[in-house]
């Protein structure tokens, strides 16, 4: 199973051709995608510990892009005409379903993490990974086979990490310490960078998109 984890990155121009060429040459194995206004790198791993694989993976996009900041996770917020589109099914039994009016036994469909606007105008969001654990459970709806998300208390810890003071090795760079298998916590890899440990290999299997969504 392999575990797709959005993070937000500020201050990256995928319309800038030398940054273009630094992802194409260094951080291939992530996906790279402008949406919403925002660039998103999902990061692609079957670490048995994605959160610190993941947390490992934002020293890179650090060390090859200085000027970028990995802000976050993008937990996918999505509305109910959202659901219904990527799932192929009716506005109407989504609405149902999150109305609890038309499944009455198991897990009730997943609450709403925000709502957007007030009153009559009002819009209410849920995060994609939520919702298709939801549809595989009950439905047997496996809408994105073999591939997994981070938990919501997984989303938690990771963001908490990237959070964290950044710390520079002797060189006062950052080095990319670890690959997709690796699992270490973000204190063990500020460890590594400080003794100027080099990274391993990576296998690039993802190419960079140079348009948009």
């Amino acid at each position: 199973m392999e575990t797709h984890i959005p993070l937000i990155v500020r201050n990256v121009d995928l319309d800038d051709d030398e940054t273009l060429e630094q992802l194409a040459i260094n951080l291939a194995d992530f996906g790279w995608q402008e949406t919403g206004g925002q660039v998103v790198a999902t990061f692609f791993t079957e670490s048995s510990d994605p959160v610190a694989a993941a947390a490992a993976a934002a020293l890179c996009i650090r060390r090859v892009l200085p000027q970028a900041s990995v802000e976050r996770v993008d937990e996918q917020f999505v509305s109910l005409a959202d659901i219904a589109a990527r799932a192929g099914l009716s506005h109407e039994a989504v609405r149902l379903w999150a109305a609890g009016k038309r499944r009455t036994t198991g897990a009730p469909f997943p609450a709403p993490r925000a709502e957007v606007g007030q009153g009559r105008t009002a819009t209410k969001i849920w995060t994609w990974p939520e919702v298709l654990v939801w549809l595989e459970a009950h439905y047997c709806l496996d809408l994105e086979p073999d591939t997994a998300y981070l938990t919501v208390r997984q989303v938690t810890q990771l963001n908490a990490l990237l959070q964290e003071p950044r710390k520079e090795n002797r060189r006062g760079r950052w080095q990319p310490v670890a690959t997709a298998g690796v699992t270490r916590t973000l204190g063990m890899v500020d460890a590594a960078l400080e003794e100027g440990v080099a990274p391993g290999p990576t296998v690039v299997r993802y190419a960079v998109p140079t348009g948009r969504r």
